[in-house]
């Protein structure tokens, strides 16, 4: 009897240090800042199945996330300049100039916050208030504005649209693109008719 226990203590122990050895892996590899989950098999499975799931969240590039920020304040800005403008312009030109403003980049930006969600982007536009474009004749004044936000925002939405990693917000920047360079359009048309240009 004495033979049989003194076999089976080491065959024991080394199973249970081979056994504590793998726990020990699988729970580094889980903490491990910066470690990749795919290198480790036992969590690979999940992983893929939660990057196919609707709330995963997708990992993006400084520059993206720099552009989605930028362009959140930006369309946030531009909705309300043109609440203001509704309120304050005197011609009829630039009330519709703001109505179209207001419509256009309101669905921009929520087609925009909902790609942000969806790749675990966060930006806060509550605290945006609109631009006072300037003493003197206001509708002029916001024309002019317009037309120099546009005029960076094509720039931007253009650069995103040929060089963003993420494929998503690549669509999404060539599909705003015209809408922007139609507003522009329809500003310096405004700005033409009012003798601005």
């Amino acid at each position: 009897m004495k033979r049989s226990v003194t076999t089976i203590l080491p065959i024991t122990a080394l199973a249970i240090t081979t056994i504590i050895i793998c726990i020990v892996g699988t729970v580094c590899a889980q903490t491990e800042p910066g470690a990749p989950i795919a290198t480790n098999p036992h969590l690979r499975l999940k992983s893929a199945g939660a990057a196919a799931s609707p709330g995963a969240v997708v990992k993006m590039s400084q520059k993206d996330v720099n552009f989605i920020q930028k362009a959140a304040g930006g369309g946030a800005q531009e909705v309300e300049n043109a609440k203001l403008a509704e309120r304050q312009a005197k011609s009829a030109e630039v009330k519709n100039v703001a109505a179209r403003m207001i419509a256009d980049h309101t669905r921009a930006n929520k087609e925009l916050s909902s790609l942000a969600t969806k790749k675990g982007v966060s930006f806060n536009t509550s605290g945006v208030r609109a631009q006072n474009p300037g003493t003197g004749d206001f509708d002029r004044a916001y024309l002019k504005l317009l037309e120099e936000m546009h005029k960076t925002d094509i720039a931007d939405f253009e650069r995103a649209a040929k060089s963003a990693d993420d494929s998503e917000l690549k669509s999404w920047a060539s599909k705003t693109l015209p809408t922007l360079k139609q507003h522009l359009a329809m500003v310096q048309g405004a700005e033409k008719k009012m003798g601005v240009r």
